[in-house]
């Protein structure tokens, strides 16, 4: 509750409001703007990390494509080399040979054959140095007849159980096979390592296996292995604090994983690896409840991926520690600018605080603030003084106030005491009425009768709607009042339909209308004089149309007819109440709206039509 008081009491003094307002504003804007400032800065340094990232995968993807197209170059001169060929074809074929049925023991070897090996292996390194291949690998050929020459590094020849037991390693795998169908002509195998447990190293290869033909008959002779060790792909990648490289195969199965960062495994961004199509891209994926950048280059002829996982924070740790440089800076220019707003806000408002003060004390009959007793500046002067005035001006109208309510007062009594009149009136008339009648004047009784009800109506102090019903008998009325006084003959048409009858209008609306017809539009006496009331419901208003076959208007004074109320002693006010065409029109539209009131049309010898429209209200 105190806690509740004292935020009262401090916020209901300006210069606090003023203060919290420019705090609050200045911070939200200030945070926003950091904030969408800081999520610019990183999308854009991590979109150009990635460009970094995606470029040296594709400078490493080249030095891959360069190691593999240096095995195809050799894997070519070892198939067209004349030597190599002549040895794969040196033996005798029986009617139920077949390539590679299997492969021959060391006790099975002639010297025939030592020779073919010897010429093989000699040859291999004769061609891999002249070719320059300088990689560290492993060479084999094998010939059809199960003979294989094989050399590793620059060790030179292998020993012979090593080698029968790699032959009959690889004839076990499934890609030897489709060689040896020739179902296929070449093939790579990544990663490639079984078949090499029985030597000294149990590394894992990067492995070419290619069928030798003979060019003129087509006869399958052998098959060339070149195979390099994956430990000569390494130094390529120069891997980031944190970061893992993966080279996956064409069927998406990692056979390489390089770098110190905890990830081992990206199983689960596998399918967003060649999501867009295109030979390299990156993206921010989560694996182990981390984000990472991912970063993948697509080889060309081979359809390997290299992939870069680097941890998301490690990226952006140059952006982090700018970050946190930059808020450390805003928040003290914040502050710094938060004391100087402070001050100036308490300078400018010390004097709208003494103006409030003295505004308080302000009673009425004290028209001075005491501007000679307090300084104040120059804008706040100008408010001082015209507050002096307005409050000359309300003790001025406090007094135009009191003496119009007491003007009025005194009509109310003078109201009282007339009301003795139209009382003595209507009871004189009555009077008049039944002696009319007992003398036999029925005409004189009726006039009387509705001249007393026009006078009721007119006179009556109370609602001033009656029912639409009320104030067609009124409108008849005040016709058999004019036809009995003029001795004329204007026939009255009302159509007013029974749903429309308890409709409220505005009482004795119509009759200056009707009256307006009868004085000006047969002030020449015209014969078969004929007026028509008609009443519909127009949406939710009320069109009564008042039709007469009169003189009609001329057009000039048809135009400025509903312009202003009639002057007086022109002839064209209503000579029963006093109120104008143009005032009716008036004082439909300020009560109801500029959309009601009153539309004329006239013909000029022909007749003028007057339509009133104004809302429906049905009395229940």
């Amino acid at each position: 509750m105190r806690i509740k008081q004292l935020a009262h009491l401090l916020f209901s003094q300006l210069q606090i409001r003023i203060i919290v307002s420019i705090v609050l504003f200045l911070f939200f804007a200030v945070s926003i703007s950091l904030h969408v400032s800081f999520k610019q800065t990183e999308s854009h340094f991590l979109e150009e990390t990635s460009g970094l990232l995606n470029s040296n995968l594709e400078l490493m993807g080249n030095r891959i494509e360069g190691i593999n197209l240096d095995m195809m170059k050799l894997s070519n001169l070892l198939n067209s080399d004349d030597v190599i060929l002549d040895a794969l074809t040196g033996f005798s074929r029986g009617e139920d040979f077949s390539p590679f049925q299997r492969i021959k023991s060391e006790r099975e070897l002639t010297s025939a054959d030592y020779t073919r090996i010897s010429k093989i292996e000699n040859h291999i390194f004769s061609v891999k140095n002249s070719a320059l291949f300088n990689y560290d690998a492993f060479i084999a050929v094998i010939s059809a007849d199960g003979l294989i020459g094989s050399v590793k590094g620059n060790i030179g020849q292998l020993e012979p159980e090593f080698k029968m037991g790699f032959a009959d390693c690889v004839r076990s795998e499934s890609w030897f096979r489709e060689l040896a169908g020739q179902e296929k002509n070449i093939t790579w195998v990544v990663p490639f390592g079984n078949c090499h447990k029985a030597s000294d190293s149990d590394g894992q290869y990067i492995s070419l296996a290619r069928a030798v033909k003979s060019s003129y008959t087509g006869e399958l002779l052998g098959m060339i292995l070149i195979q390099v060790d994956l430990d000569t792909l390494k130094p390529l990648f120069q891997a980031r604090t944190g970061a893992t490289y993966f080279v996956l195969n064409e069927t998406n199965d990692v056979f390489m994983v390089y770098g110190d960062g905890e990830l081992q495994d990206i199983s689960a961004m596998k399918d967003r690896l060649r999501l867009y199509g295109t030979r390299k891209g990156s993206f921010v994926g989560i694996m182990n409840d981390e984000r990472y950048v991912m970063n993948y280059y697509i080889l060309n002829d081979l359809h390997w991926t290299i992939v870069s996982a680097s941890p998301y924070k490690a990226v952006m740790r140059n952006t982090t520690a700018i970050k946190h440089e930059v808020l450390t800076i805003n928040y003290v220019a914040f502050g710094l600018f938060l004391l100087f707003s402070v001050a100036l806000i308490v300078y400018i408002t010390n004097p709208l605080k003494r103006l409030i003060h003295q505004l308080k004390k302000k009673k009425i009959g004290v028209y001075s603030l005491g501007t000679q007793e307090m300084t104040y500046s120059n804008d706040v002067h100008g408010i001082v003084r015209s507050f002096d005035h307005l409050f000359e001006r309300v003790e001025e109208l406090v007094e135009k106030v009191i003496l119009e309510q007491k003007r009025e007062q005194e009509l109310k009594y003078e109201a009282l005491k007339a009301q003795i009149n139209p009382h003595f009136l209507f009871n004189t008339l009555n009077g008049i009425k039944w002696t009319a009648m007992m003398n036999g004047a029925d005409t004189a009784a009726e006039m009387i009768a509705d001249l007393g009800r026009l006078l009721e109506v007119s006179m009556n102090k109370g609602d001033e709607h009656i029912l639409l019903k009320e104030e067609m008998e009124l409108v008849q009325a005040y016709m058999n009042i004019q036809n009995a006084r003029f001795n004329e003959s204007i026939e009255l048409h009302v159509r007013l339909p029974a749903e429309l009858e308890h409709a409220l209008i505005t009482k004795l609306l119509l009759q200056p209308l009707v009256e307006n017809s009868m004085l000006h539009g047969f002030r020449g006496n015209k014969v078969g004089g004929r007026i028509e009331i008609d009443t519909c419901r127009l949406n939710g208003d009320i069109l009564i149309r008042i039709q007469d076959n009169g003189e009609g208007i001329p057009p000039e004074r048809l135009k400025t007819l509903l312009a202003a109320p009639s002057p007086a002693g022109t002839g064209h006010m209503d000579k029963f109440n006093g109120i104008g065409l143009s005032n009716i029109h008036n004082r439909l539209q300020l009560k109801y709206g500029e959309g009601y009131g009153l539309t004329i049309t006239s013909i000029p010898g022909e007749g003028t039509c007057v339509s009133v429209l104004f809302p429906a209200q049905i009395r229940g």
